[in-house]
């Protein structure tokens, strides 16, 4: 996931965030997550995402993965993960 995260970067580096946006793969609600490179890696504000296979991605939530930080592999991945660059906020 973090080489995903920095070639999405590195193709676009006037890009300050990405954003993903996917439905949370406990409760079903509707995820923003925005990222951001730091010094250590990448910051992740607004929930957790993990590639679970080579078609799909799972999202939580913030209040989901406070409850249950694990990803179950039973669940079925957002195939249609919708992503966008914002600029310097």
């Amino acid at each position: 996931m973090i080489e995903i995260l920095r070639k999405m970067f590195e193709a676009n580096p006037e890009k300050s965030t990405i954003v993903l946006k996917g439905k949370c793969s406990d409760c079903g609600r509707e995820a923003t997550i925005d990222i951001t490179p730091t010094s250590g890696g990448f910051g992740l504000q607004g929930g957790s995402v993990c590639k679970c296979s080579a078609e799909g991605y799972l999202v939580k939530c913030p209040d989901c993965y406070q409850v249950k930080p694990r990803i179950s592999s039973l669940k079925v991945p957002n195939k249609g993960l919708k992503y966008q660059y914002n600029g310097a906020i």
